[in-house]
């Protein structure tokens, strides 16, 4: 096995893949520590931002953007969505700890609101579809899926 797996590396080497690669998941943590939130959030708030970087991956518009970026718009969108901010100072504050441009993690997250809105879309209209009796009241009770298993694409 050994000589296998070391020949297995050179291949892999040869081919220039980089199985190593930094996602978004990995500067959740990073971010949520640096930001003054309330204990009893963190889990709720990490729970959207996982969720929004499920969606991002299911959005070509997103393969331009660093993991870094995506995680950061998404801990914003999360934040912004459960109304736990208080305006463009937490965009700063997580522009700051990221050391990005503003105005691109401003862009990057309406691009995951986006995402999120359209994928709601979605779901309301098949919903509809297949049980036309619901009321529009009841549609329009939709929140931000949590859970990644929540998401129907």
């Amino acid at each position: 096995p050994s000589p296998l797996q070391e020949w297995e590396l050179v291949v892999l080497g040869k081919l220039k893949w980089n199985l190593a690669a930094v996602t978004p998941h990995d500067f959740i943590e990073h971010i949520l520590r640096k930001l003054p939130l309330p204990k009893d959030k963190l889990l709720l708030i990490r729970k959207h931002a996982q969720t929004f970087i499920a969606l991002c991956a299911t959005d070509f518009n997103f393969a331009m953007y660093p993991p870094s970026m995506i995680a950061t718009g998404s801990v914003g969108a999360a934040i912004c969505g459960l109304q736990l901010d208080d305006g463009d100072s937490l965009t700063d504050l997580l522009a700051k700890i990221t050391n990005t441009d503003v105005d691109c993690l401003k862009a990057c997250q309406e691009q995951i609101e986006a995402v999120l809105v359209n994928s709601l879309r979605q779901v309301r209209q098949q919903q509809q579809q297949s049980n036309p009796s619901k009321t529009v009241d009841e549609l329009d009770q939709a929140s931000t899926p949590t859970d990644v298993r929540d998401i129907n694409l």
